[in-house]
């Protein structure tokens, strides 16, 4: 029997008109940017950093300080590591800085909170969707100094909770040039070749097309700014904060020393009745929401579009963090929805808004050395590292274990399956899924712990023409009230 070729692609629709109506539906997907950046103004003179690792600790006011007390820093601190397939690797070919952990260090008078940074993180990066309201908080990681010749290759930062959804990286007005930070991310509509989920963070020339922004802290205001009555120190520090599973690199430094402090971003754990809701701002509606919502209105209205009603499957643009278990996953991914980055929670709230049934699942795909590829959706991860020989297909394996459903099964074999499904694939970026193996960050800024990205899709069901609605409302009534 010859190996089929692999068709890594789902199909489109035949009808032209449901592909014309899919296509204006996918195209109206926009994303923002998935990072904010600025300046923080400091309402003190001084920003001490008192670091060591023994019992004489160093002093250094970063809004000033000289280049012997900076190589001094740079000195003290480790050499910095990267994660690999769940290993610390220490490699000056991928990386090149200096670290020192939370315990080595401490900075006087200065917190992301206290200078205003997480209510911008919260406006700016959470504005969409559902998490806008949500409580965040910043936990302190590390210090890096970035000397001459210093760099880090692409790679994405490792998460470390479910509730982890970012990072921020405080960059002070130390002298230096380069040291840029570039953020990549999959560029809309591109048409390049799947990767494989391990060379997924690789800069390779077989990567796909990826939309690119840069932010140069070399290029922030000097050490100095005009007052209106005299010449003061500048006293203010440059931040970028991004989605933690956006690809990112530190070009390298050509001179003078770059220091950063890095924080983890999380959503408190919280349930919805504890949080203030009564002392937010009410927030203005983005462009890309009020365009999505338009164009997804305009179909439901069509009965032309799935007049007899039918599924869509979004495939999300952000990877998420789930736990390694089956188990503890499974309840993780049911709380993934209120937490959705940028345009997929876009997605999320305007289908909620429209009473349309809802599933968050993990789509696998099954390629046999022989036969058709299977498309799975599973409502959980599966563990499958280490098992490279299967008594049974993939998809038998996840349709057994977790009771998945078979998406777009060859018509002829569908009563074969005990769950399948007829969906069209809605997605804006290069077709990825989880394969037969766990996925694992190829490069990370540590080793991978309890936690790994994974991409969500959303089924939704939508009724027929003239009884979209698909949400179920239980009835409050009684006998009594009947």
């Amino acid at each position: 029997m010859a190996r089929r070729t692999v068709q890594y692609e789902p199909l489109p629709p035949s009808d032209p008109l449901l592909r014309q109506q899919l296509n204006g539906l996918r195209s109206a997907i926009v994303r923002k940017p998935p990072f904010c950046q600025g300046l923080a103004p400091l309402s003190v003179d001084d920003l001490v950093l008192f670091y060591g690792k023994g019992p004489n600790a160093r002093r250094i006011n970063l809004l000033n300080a000289s280049n012997e007390e900076l190589q001094h820093l740079a000195e003290t601190c480790d050499p910095a590591t990267f994660g690999l397939d769940q290993q610390d690797v220490y490699d000056e070919t991928y990386r090149k800085a200096g670290k020192l952990d939370r315990t080595d260090f401490a900075l006087v008078d200065f917190s992301p909170d206290a200078v205003g940074l997480l209510d911008e993180v919260r406006n700016e990066l959470l504005i969409e969707g559902l998490a806008q309201s949500a409580r965040i908080r910043a936990e302190l990681y590390k210090l890096n100094v970035y000397g001459p010749g210093s760099f880090f290759k692409a790679h994405v930062d490792t998460p470390r909770s479910e509730l982890m959804f970012g990072s921020l990286v405080i960059v002070f007005p130390t002298s230096h040039e380069g040291g840029a930070l570039v953020l990549r991310q999959d560029k809309e509509g591109s048409n390049a070749s799947e990767k494989k989920p391990s060379e997924d963070m690789k800069d390779d020339s077989g990567a796909s097309e990826k939309d690119e922004w840069t932010f140069d802290s070399s290029a922030l205001p000097s050490s100095v700014v005009q007052t209106e009555s005299a010449v003061s120190p500048a006293r203010a520090v440059g931040y970028v904060a991004f989605y933690s599973d956006v690809e990112h690199e530190v070009l390298p430094v050509r001179s003078g020393y770059r220091v950063t402090v890095t924080y983890n971003l999380f959503y408190e754990r919280e349930s919805t009745s504890s949080r203030d809701n009564g002392s937010l701002v009410p927030r203005s509606v983005p462009m890309n929401e009020q365009t999505f919502r338009n164009t997804f209105k305009a179909l439901l209205d069509d009965p032309t579009f799935l007049p007899t009603g039918g599924k869509l499957l979004f495939t999300f643009l952000h990877q998420y963090p789930l736990p390694k278990g089956a188990k503890e996953s499974k309840a993780a991914l049911k709380d993934v929805g209120s937490r959705l980055k940028g345009s997929d929670a876009v997605i999320m709230k305007v289908v909620q808004e429209f009473e349309l049934q809802a599933k968050l699942g993990i789509v696998y795909r099954d390629v046999p050395e022989y036969g058709d590829v299977t498309y799975v959706l599973c409502d959980r991860v599966v563990p499958l590292e280490g098992r490279e020989v299967w008594r049974e297909s993939l998809s038998d394996h996840l349709q057994e274990c977790c009771k998945a459903t078979v998406l777009n099964p060859d018509p002829r074999w569908a009563a074969l399956y005990e769950r399948s499904a007829q969906v069209h694939w809605i997605a804006t970026t290069p077709w990825q899924f989880n394969s037969n193996k766990e996925t694992f960050m190829a490069h990370g800024n540590e080793a991978t712990l309890s936690h790994t990205y994974w991409r969500i899709s959303m089924l939704v069901r939508v009724g027929a023409a003239g009884s979209r609605a698909t949400v179920v409302v239980k009835s409050t009534e009684t006998p009594e009230t009947k």
